[in-house]
């Protein structure tokens, strides 16, 4: 199920922070695994994203693959983030980035939804 467009196309940029070097996000058995190189898939952003109308364009960026470009901060009219707390310092920087090209960002997630004190350049935030 998806939800009902009001006939307004929207362009949504969904980005997941790349995690924090720690012991929790076993980047040291990478090498042990067939072609991993993340931790786990961010799966909260994903269903967000398919939940979206079907008419709204939806790009999605992993950071933990490969750092979001200037041209897709350019084609979005909305960011959208969520994360834990190992990846609060990278969350704030996808929202100073995205602010720089004038782009509302929405955060939700874990971490918002335990301290969202911690994020106060966000535009909208989900608890």
């Amino acid at each position: 199920m998806r939800a009902e467009s009001n006939g307004t196309s929207r362009r949504i940029l969904c980005v997941f922070p790349r995690y924090t070097s720690s012991f929790g996000t076993f980047e040291y058995s990478y090498p042990l695994t067939d072609g991993v190189r993340a931790f786990m898939p961010p799966q909260g952003l994903l269903l967000i994203s398919a939940y979206l109308p079907q008419d709204w364009q939806v790009k999605f960026v992993d950071e933990n693959l490969r750092r979001t470009t200037g041209e897709e901060f350019e084609w979005a009219e909305a960011v959208f983030v969520s994360g834990m707390h190992i990846q609060r310092q990278q969350m704030n920087d996808i929202c100073r980035r995205a602010h720089e090209f004038d782009l509302p960002v929405a955060l939700g997630g874990p971490s918002v939804s335990a301290c969202p004190d911690y994020y106060p350049s966000f535009d909208y935030l989900h608890v």
